[in-house]
């Protein structure tokens, strides 16, 4: 979180609004199969430029490093841009824009689906997915797909074929099965697995863990730096503004699942570096900090 957030722009809805139009103007440039470099140029500089995007590191970072020629760099975006419009508020004209590129977005993802010819592809289509509203669902599966890398290559085909089907959910399933029967891997390493367990981690939460959500992450960290778990209400992200962008800055997100309690999440969080439980402490979530592995 930037050390000058200003509450005051933030709470401006006007504010909030012009924000996350730009936003979603940027992730329809994305979502394209081709990507105009001019296009693009134009949508991040004018994201950047917006006078809240200062108050949140993690989204300006990302945003920043955004490249024409870095697929990588795409997809990171792109998460980025729906956590932060999950965040925003929006208005009738933000609301209007979002009709617009969802529409652009759904008359085009067959050509999307059509065009993936790779691991890349699949990842930014978990992406758009995720952007989709209902399709929240295919998202989940076809991420946790993405998962098993280049063995999800070779049922690229298949994979395709589904998400084009009506049951899409129920063939993307079946392909996730298959997959998980001749993987020794599975979501992560036995390994990986066996250190969160010992650590404290409950079985179904370390199991929700991927290998993407510890690509940056060596085996110390993961044994060593602080490991919480942050249960809270689905209400924090427009009540506390900077509760995101704490967790951007401060913090890996491991995985995150729905809390025993209606509307609450629990979140499984690995702190970088030397930061402690006290980032969270201002915020109104449940903490829980997990032993060091030894």
């Amino acid at each position: 979180m930037s050390s000058d957030f200003d509450f005051g722009e933030f709470l401006d809805s006007s504010n909030q609004s012009g924000l996350m139009s730009l936003c979603l103007e940027l992730f329809g440039v994305l979502a394209e199969k081709k990507i105009d470099r001019n296009r693009l140029e134009t949508a991040k500089n004018e994201v950047l430029d917006n006078q809240l995007t200062k108050n949140f590191e993690g989204f300006r970072s990302a945003i920043s490093h955004l490249s024409d020629d870095d697929k990588t760099s795409h997809i990171n975006s792109m998460k980025q841009i729906i956590l932060m419009t999950d965040t925003l508020a929006g208005d009738s004209k933000s609301e209007k824009k979002f009709s617009e590129i969802e529409k652009i977005i759904s008359g085009s993802i067959d050509r999307l689906i059509n065009g993936a010819n790779s691991e890349i592809d699949i990842a930014k289509l978990v992406q758009i997915y995720n952007f989709l509203p209902r399709k929240k669902e295919v998202a989940i599966i076809l991420g946790r797909i993405t998962d098993y890398g280049l063995k999800a290559v070779d049922k690229l085909e298949y994979i395709k074929s589904s998400l084009l089907e009506d049951d899409v959910e129920v063939r993307l399933t079946k392909i996730l099965a298959e997959l998980s029967e001749k993987s020794s891997t599975g979501f992560i390493a036995a390994s990986i697995a066996d250190i969160l367990r010992e650590r404290g981690v409950d079985f179904h939460i370390a199991g929700l863990v991927t290998k993407e959500a510890l690509e940056n992450i060596s085996d110390k960290q993961l044994k060593t730096n602080m490991l919480l778990k942050l249960n809270f209400h689905e209400d924090i992200y427009t009540s506390n503004p900077e509760f995101l962008d704490t967790i951007q800055t401060d913090a890996y997100v491991l995985t995150s699942t729905s809390g025993s309690d209606s509307d609450t999440f629990d979140m499984l969080l690995l702190l970088k570096n030397e930061k402690g439980e006290d980032v969270f402490k201002k915020f109104p979530v449940k903490l829980k900090q997990y032993r060091v592995f030894t």
